[in-house]
């Protein structure tokens, strides 16, 4: 079908006539059998005002180089402006659009690097990945593996922004992600998160530890164990406080009573202190 580039500079040469048209756009040839993404279109097919159908309108100058270039999607159904040269229905490519659907674009180095740039109303994608080692290039088809991805999804009720890493192996091995609407963080895969409000940061982590500061109090928890500070201070194990068992051993040393020749003693002498420290617990913890 020939390359774009070189067709432009016959144009240019030899005074060929280019003949544009207004089309809508009846169908999005996706790529199912593509090198990157099953979402990738290279052409288009449309349909003229007087009704003729041109198929495979190209949206790149190459529809033959699959693994980088510059692509704009129509919306289906939108309406375009298409160019055919030396009417030759097979060159014919979209000059205009008036409806975009989604752009991306694959950037490659020598050293087979690439950056993949995607981007749609709801979505904002880069992609870092190179292209793996398969022995005969020529007959074998090519795989890629990643590097690492930053994504924003503005989709649905919560957005969020996601960043990946992958090892060397191309498995991903850290996700993390910032919901906009709840403000929170999530490392590897929600196995620790920051939850940010208005006078509150919430941090909560895998297999059971959880903080909370704010403005009204600090509280620590792991496991059974509980420990919090607002005005007073509450430390709780399994549901039983240091305030409650505090308060049963003063009680127990108020009924002392030890043995004498003429028989038991009374009660202590400075019961009404501890009596007084008991209540004064309350000052202090809850």
């Amino acid at each position: 079908m020939g390359n774009i580039t070189d067709l432009i500079k016959n144009v240019a040469s030899n005074n060929q006539i280019i003949e544009t048209f207004a089309a809508k756009v009846i169908e999005i040839n996706t790529e199912t059998g593509s090198l990157h993404d099953p979402e990738d279109a290279y052409t288009v097919n449309v349909m003229r005002a007087d009704g003729a159908i041109i198929k495979n309108v190209r949206l790149k100058a190459s529809i033959l180089d699959l693994e980088q270039g510059v692509i704009t999607i129509p919306k289906k159904d939108s309406w375009i402006l298409a160019s055919i040269i030396d009417g030759v229905e097979t060159r014919a490519f979209i000059s205009q659009f008036s409806e975009i659907e989604r752009v991306f674009i694959r950037f490659k180095n020598d050293q087979n690097h690439y950056l993949e740039i995607d981007t749609d109303v709801d979505k904002f994608q880069v992609l870092f990945k190179e292209k793996e080692e398969n022995g005969d290039t020529l007959s074998s088809t090519p795989t890629y593996k990643n590097i690492a991805q930053i994504e924003f999804n503005g989709s649905g009720s919560e957005p969020n922004i996601s960043t990946s890493f992958y090892d060397t192996d191309g498995k991903e091995i850290s996700k993390n992600s910032f919901n906009l609407k709840e403000q929170k963080i999530s490392i590897n895969e929600d196995s620790t998160i920051f939850n940010l409000k208005d006078k509150e940061a919430k941090i909560t982590i895998k297999d059971g530890f959880e903080a909370v500061i704010s403005d009204a109090k600090t509280s620590f928890i792991k496991g059974n164990l509980t420990f919090e500070m607002d005005d007073k201070f509450k430390i709780d194990v399994a549901g039983k406080s240091l305030k409650s068992k505090l308060e049963e051993l003063i009680d127990e040393i108020g009924k002392i009573t030890v043995t004498t020749p003429v028989g038991p003693s009374g009660p202590p002498i400075n019961l009404p202190q501890l009596t007084v420290i008991k209540g004064n617990l309350t000052e202090l913890l809850k």
